[in-house]
């Protein structure tokens, strides 16, 4: 997206933020203490944002898009800037969700209410990846959401079983720990993922990988189109 529109886009939230200003600080996603960024490049960042209970988080922007996959949950308070509180329930732990902060930016805070850490990983959308092409889901892998920015799926795999990643690239985010071996046209890669964690791939062709682990591997793929 060009960076005029993104300037714009920032200049009409802190619009948004209006008087506020004064009163509370807000800053971008980048710099709230708990969201912490872990991988950027010219397509992506990766956010892993851990809210201990009692956390009360500062108000911040979202202007990309952004994929957000639930590791452990908590019941939050969310406020919009300017708008009143509202408490939420706990979500499950794998829920996925887009929300298309690119034309809708957003100023807001979160609280954790609840008596557990709060953990959800936020994967933005920076730039596409092109030569996207439709694609069929293999056995243990199956259509969470798509649209025109992302393809996420859902997979769950067996010790032993193989699975192959979409291409042209995407994040593969762990929500249960495994040991993995990713297969791709440069060679063999041994990977230990802890929950919350990641594997970014950048490839033509589908990358394989197998769960050389002990248990069941679940995790999910966001293909950027």
């Amino acid at each position: 997206m060009a960076i005029s529109f993104r300037a714009a886009l920032v200049a009409a939230v802190l619009l948004i933020a209006g008087a506020a200003w004064a009163v509370d600080q807000i800053v971008p996603i980048e710099q709230e203490p708990q969201h912490r960024l872990k991988f950027q490049n010219r397509h992506v960042r990766f956010f892993d944002v851990l809210l201990p209970s009692g956390y009360v988080g500062i108000y911040h922007t979202h202007i990309y898009d952004g994929v957000f996959v639930n590791i452990e949950t908590a019941a939050t308070r969310a406020q919009d800037l300017g708008a009143d509180p509202q408490d939420r329930p706990p979500r499950n732990v794998g829920d996925v969700y887009f929300i298309d902060y690119g034309t809708q930016p957003k100023v807001h805070r979160v609280a954790n209410i609840g008596g557990s850490t709060y953990r959800v990983t936020d994967t933005e959308v920076l730039h596409d990846c092109g030569g996207f092409a439709p694609v069929k889901d293999s056995g243990g892998q199956s259509l969470i959401l798509e649209n025109d920015r992302v393809r996420v799926t859902r997979l769950k795999i067996d010790p032993g079983e193989t699975i192959p990643l979409h291409p042209p690239c995407g994040m593969l985010v762990a929500v249960t720990g495994g040991k993995l071996k990713f297969l791709a046209p440069g060679g063999e890669e041994l990977v230990t993922l802890s929950p919350a964690g990641f594997k970014w791939r950048d490839s033509a062709v589908p990358v394989e990988f197998v769960n050389v682990g002990d248990a069941s591997f679940h995790a999910v793929d966001i293909v950027v189109k």
